[in-house]
């Protein structure tokens, strides 16, 4: 059985202004589904790794100090400028 997020999506299949005159087949709807989860599984996998790297970067951040969170105009951001660690830490080690 697919998931509820899974049975709404595949079911806005029907909704679409060229497809709304078509008669819902649940039996495709179901396998549609079905492929739409093990995708939405994926995506999670996937979401779940950028956030344990972006953690990982965030607490380099931290230890490379204020030049990490400074943007080009000099205004302090609350997140570290991800982009800028790569050349903070080139400059650490040259």
């Amino acid at each position: 059985m697919a998931s509820e997020l899974a049975m709404q999506l595949a079911a806005q299949a029907w909704c679409q202004d060229n497809t709304s005159n078509k008669e819902m087949d649940p039996d495709l709807a179901e396998a549609f589904a079905q492929i739409l989860d093990g995708w939405l599984d994926i995506a999670r996998y996937y979401e779940s790794g950028m956030e344990l790297y972006r953690g990982l970067l965030d607490k380099c951040a931290e230890h490379l100090g204020e030049e990490a969170y400074m943007a080009d105009d000099g205004s302090r951001m609350d997140d570290p400028i991800r982009l800028k660690i790569p050349e903070l830490v080139g400059k650490l080690v040259a």
